[in-house]
């Protein structure tokens, strides 16, 4: 499936110059299968309007295909919230710990807003300082997706396996031998762009303290449903590569 990518170093660097705080801007999300509409206010009133336009146009990367299946719901709620945006499927591209927002509220105009919380635009201020330390490497995320999600991935070769998958304490043989075990594998998917929050540090991997990536994607499910989850990818060598390690990444967010 062919995705188009997002530059985040443009979005970071317009919050960068602009401090006009964001209240009052218009700033909107599209959803569902009908590309329905909703407001977005932050509880924030002091960050940017470039700040907020960044995480709203991250917000809409989450939603562009799997918010396809989200839908509100305007039943029973808590006090001071008008409903909820609902999803099915947990968000593939958040990592753990932090939940994509769900809360609806009435804003000035009298109209439904998904309320973005404080704790939230902080994870997402101190994601795109992330973003603008490692530029490259945000961008070369970005074109990795772009390319395991083209044909240009099927050219791969079996002795050039292994600059695009990691194995845990895998020698070179074993990408040779379980070449068509991993192009099968990543080809039988669909793959979208990643948050700014899908990169976080791990203690699992060949390092210390690896870099890694969790980059949404769908496969097919019972029927002609698909199911959402994610695909692990670490920055080893320089290069972005899918990554199969013994222990499961803990999701932390980049300080």
């Amino acid at each position: 499936m062919k995705i188009n990518t997002i530059s985040f170093a443009i979005l970071v660097a317009s919050a960068m110059l602009q401090i006009h705080p964001c209240v009052g801007q218009s700033n909107v999300v599209y959803y569902g299968v009908a590309t329905n509409s909703m407001s977005v206010a932050f509880a924030d009133t002091n960050l940017s309007t470039s700040v907020c336009s960044s995480i709203v146009a991250d917000l809409q990367i989450c939603l562009q295909a799997w918010g396809k299946k989200s839908e509100l719901d305007l039943g029973t709620y808590e006090i001071g919230l008008s409903g909820y945006l609902y999803n099915p499927d947990k968000c593939p591209h958040y990592p753990e710990g932090i939940r994509f927002p769900r809360n609806l509220i009435t804003n000035q105009t009298g109209a439904l807003a998904l309320q973005i919380p404080k704790s939230l635009s902080d994870a997402y201020t101190n994601a795109f300082a992330f973003a603008a330390a490692n530029s490259n490497i945000v961008a070369a995320a970005y074109d990795f997706v772009q390319f395991i999600s083209s044909t240009n991935f099927y050219t791969v070769t079996s002795n050039q396996i292994s600059n695009y998958f990691l194995s845990n304490q895998a020698p070179p043989l074993l990408y040779q031998l379980s070449f068509s075990d991993m192009t099968n594998s990543v080809s039988q998917q669909s793959y979208y762009p990643p948050s700014i929050l899908g990169f976080y540090y791990s203690l699992d991997g060949p390092n210390a303290s690896d870099l890694w990536m969790r980059i949404p994607c769908t496969f097919p499910a019972q029927g002609n449903s698909v199911s959402w989850g994610s695909l692990p990818a670490i920055w080893h060598d320089g290069k972005w590569k899918c990554c199969s390690w013994e222990e499961n990444p803990h999701y932390e967010l980049p300080q």
